[in-house]
């Protein structure tokens, strides 16, 4: 729900720009790990000041997303038949 938030605020801000942009995912996970610890705990009150200071942090912490960028990786392993040899049956 907080990325929601950022990721409206985002478009908001970089609407100006060239390409679209987004809110990094891992941002946000790693923002909303150490903000939920301290909502439980209860040290800042009140909550919703944290939840503002997450907001604007994940709004700032975006990417663009630039078109045609997604190509197919080459997985080598999946190619190869059997088993990795570390996972291989013995006889």
């Amino acid at each position: 729900m907080v990325r929601g938030l950022a990721q409206v605020l985002a478009t908001r801000r970089h609407a100006a720009r060239k390409h679209p942009y987004q809110v990094r995912w891992t941002s946000s996970l790693s923002t909303m790990k150490h903000t939920l610890v301290r909502l439980l705990i209860g040290t800042v009150h009140p909550p919703t000041t944290l939840l503002t200071q997450a907001v604007l942090a994940l709004s700032d912490a975006v990417e663009a997303v630039r078109p045609d960028r997604q190509f197919p990786r080459l997985n080598p392993g999946k190619l190869k038949p059997g088993f990795h040899p570390a996972y291989c049956r013995t006889a």
